[in-house]
C-alpha cells in the first residue's frame, strides 16, 4: 500500500469524497501485488472496493449528499485509504442500517457472480453448475445466486475443512482438492454440467470443457493457478499460460459447447448502464435478505500484508475486510 499525506483534493463538479470505514480485498489484489495485472503495477494502493460516508460532493452532483452511506467501486485500485475522491458513478448509496463491512464486500464478488451465472452462463431451472473455489468471495456469491434458480444442482471445490460452510451456503456436492473433481462430478451427473465458472485456467480449463453437457458453457473468470503464495513464480505463470490450450471452432460446433470470458472492470468501462443495473439489483437482493455476504475476517490497515495472505494462502471463507 502507498501512503500519501495530506487531505484529499476537493471533489470536481462530478465527484464525491468519501470517508472510508471499511475496505475489502479480492484475489485480484494478489495479482496486483505480484505484478500480474496489466493495468495496475506496484507500488500502488490496493483495493477495488470500499464503503464509507460521503463528506463532500461536487457542484453538479445531485444523486448523493454528505452523510450518505455508500459502497464504492475503484476499478483501478486505491480503495484502501482513509479518504477517497471518486466520480459519482463509482458510488452506490446503501441503507444506513447496513454494516460498512457488508457494504464494502459485495460489489466485486457478487457482480462478477451475477453476470457470469445469469447473463453469460444462462443458468436455468433444473441446470447444474461447477463452482471452483466455492469458499472464496466469488464462489460464495455464485453459490447463493445459483440457488435462486429452482432445482439447480451446485458442485463446489474447496479445502476439506471448508466443506460444512459451503454446504450450509448451498453447495450440494462439495469436492476437496485431493479428489479428482472431473471424476466426482461425472459420478453424480454423467451427462455433465450446464455451466462451469473457471477461475483457474491452465489444464483445468480443458477439464472444465470436458465436464460440459450439450449446450453447456465455461465462463473463464481468472487465472488463479498462476498464483502460488506470496512470491511471484514466473515458471508457474508461464506453465499456466502454456497449459491453457486454444479452443477450436470445430470442437465447439461438434460438441455444442460455448466458451466465454468475463472481466468486471471492462464491463463497467464499456457498458456502464448494465453494470449499474446489476449493482442495484445485487443491493436490492442483499437488502431483501435473499443474498447474505459472509465476512471471513477483519484486519487493520497496518496488517494488510497478513490480510492478503489470508487470500493468497486460501485460508478465507468469504471476504477479507481491512479498516483504517
Amino acid at each position: 500500500m502507498v501512503e500519501k499525506d495530506g487531505p484529499p483534493p476537493e471533489p470536481l463538479p462530478d465527484q464525491v469524497t468519501v470517508e472510508v470505514k471499511a475496505c475489502a480485498l479480492n484475489f485480484y489484489d494478489i495479482y496486483i501485488r505480484q505484478g500480474l495485472s496489466p493495468d495496475t503495477q506496484p507500488p500502488c494502493t490496493l483495493g477495488l472496493e470500499c464503503a464509507g460516508v460521503v463528506v463532500a460532493v461536487g457542484e453538479e452532483v445531485d444523486t448523493v449528499k454528505p452523510g450518505d452511506h455508500v459502497a464504492v467501486h475503484c476499478p483501478k485500485g486505491g480503495a484502501c485509504a482513509e479518504m477517497i475522491t471518486v466520480g459519482v458513478d463509482s458510488v452506490l448509496v446503501v441503507p444506513p442500517e447496513m454494516s460498512f463491512d457488508v457494504a464494502a464486500s459485495f460489489t466485486v464478488t457478487y457482480l462478477t457472480a451475477y453476470f457470469t451465472v445469469f447473463h453469460m452462463g444462462g443458468l436455468r431451472e433444473g441446470g447444474s453448475v461447477l463452482i471452483h473455489s466455492a469458499a472464496g468471495g466469488v464462489g460464495w456469491a455464485a453459490t447463493q445466486l445459483a440457488k435462486t434458480v429452482p432445482q439447480v444442482t451446485v458442485f463446489g471445490t474447496a479445502s476439506q475443512h471448508k466443506h460444512q460452510a459451503i454446504k450450509d451456503n448451498g453447495v450440494d456436492f462439495p469436492i476437496h482438492y485431493d479428489q479428482d473433481y472431473e471424476t466426482e462430478v461425472l459420478k453424480q451427473r454423467p451427462q455433465g454440467v450446464s455451466l462451469v465458472l473457471d477461475n483457474l485456467s491452465g489444464t483445468d480449463f480443458t477439464k472444465s470443457q470436458n465436464l460440459l453437457e450439450p449446450l453447456g458453457k465455461v465462463v473463464l473468470i481468472g487465472a488463479r493457478s498462476m498464483v502460488g503464495k506470496e512470491q511471484r513464480n514466473l515458471w508457474q505463470v508461464f506453465k499456466v499460460w502454456w497449459d491453457t490450450k486454444n479452443v477450436t471452432p470445430y470442437s465447439l460446433v461438434m460438441n455444442n459447447h460455448s466458451i466465454a470470458g468475463f472481466n468486471l472492470n471492462e464491463l463497467r468501462n464499456k457498458d456502464p448502464a448494465n453494470f449499474n443495473r446489476g449493482w442495484k439489483k445485487i443491493l436490492e437482493m442483499i437488502t431483501a435478505k435473499k443474498l447474505q455476504p459472509r465476512i471471513d475476517s477483519v484486519w487493520k490497515f497496518e496488517n494488510i500484508i497478513e490480510a492478503s495472505k489470508q487470500i493468497s494462502e486460501r485460508k478465507n471463507i468469504g471476504k477479507v475486510i481491512i479498516k483504517p
